[in-house]
């Protein structure tokens, strides 16, 4: 009877090994085919709110039409987090020192800062990190810091509470532009 018993074990799980096998090669087969059109609409219903909107040109087009032309900071704050969120972080500071210098938005002060303080890899440049630590971009990065401050930024006066305490007194914008401009 154990005989019996071990020669259908045996029987079944070499019966079933080929199954798993084939299983594991159509699974490859299915991961090379390219998607059919309705998988890839649902793929795309699945993006985020920012992907969506940084693939969408023509809104896109529209905020920073009415951000720069206009001077509409809500239509820059909505463009800027999609364009922070999907990590095009250098391409939106360009935008963001139009809107500080022509418009002084706090918020295009704020997301200067927060570009030049933390490391962004962008497709432009690959695997290659740039990283801006240096004594005159920190200095720059401070200006902008506390310019969005001075100009109501709550995020900005967050981060200044948290880097020089709650409180305390702080410098002013003005004295990391001049610092920037005599540390050569």
């Amino acid at each position: 009877m154990k005989q019996i018993i071990i020669v259908l074990l045996a029987s079944l799980v070499w019966l079933t090994f080929p199954a798993c096998v084939g299983k594991k090669e159509k699974d490859k087969k299915k991961k090379m085919e390219v998607p059919k059109k309705d998988e890839m609409k649902k793929s795309i219903s699945e993006l985020s709110p920012f992907q969506k909107l940084m693939n969408n040109e023509k809104e896109r087009t529209r905020l920073w039409r009415a951000a720069i032309d206009s001077g509409d900071c809500h239509a820059y704050n909505k463009i800027s987090v999609a364009y922070l969120m999907t990590y095009n972080e250098v391409e939106l500071y360009y935008y963001s020192l139009i809107m500080a210098n022509k418009y002084h938005c706090p918020e295009a002060y704020f997301n200067m800062s927060t570009i030049l303080t933390h490391e962004v890899s962008t497709p432009s440049t690959g695997a290659i990190v740039i990283n801006s630590h240096d004594r005159n971009t920190q200095n720059l990065a401070f200006y902008y810091l506390f310019k969005a401050k001075e100009l109501g930024s709550e995020l900005a006066k967050q981060d200044v509470d948290e880097e020089f305490g709650h409180g305390k007194n702080v410098p002013n914008s003005s004295f990391f532009l001049k610092k920037l401009m005599t540390d050569r």
